[in-house]
């Protein structure tokens, strides 16, 4: 299970990378705009995963307690 979110994530990161390579590499952008870009980000992908990892947690602590109950 973890290894799946580690690989979403990555994959996102990549996605977002690529698309982004253009600003990233523009020299007309100055280095604080592109890492505060950078940063908010992998900020919004942080609370994207962790919101994942939770519900899914959530989900599974549900299904043991339908099980225990029956």
């Amino acid at each position: 299970m973890q290894t799946g979110i580690i690989i979403v994530g990555i994959a996102i990161v990549c996605l977002m990378a690529f698309g982004m390579r253009d600003f990233f590499t523009n020299p007309g952008v100055h280095l604080a705009l592109r890492v505060g870009v950078g940063a908010i980000g992998g900020g919004i992908l942080a609370l994207v995963i962790i919101n994942i990892r939770n519900r899914l947690r959530r989900r599974r602590a549900e299904t043991q307690k339908e099980t225990e109950e029956e």
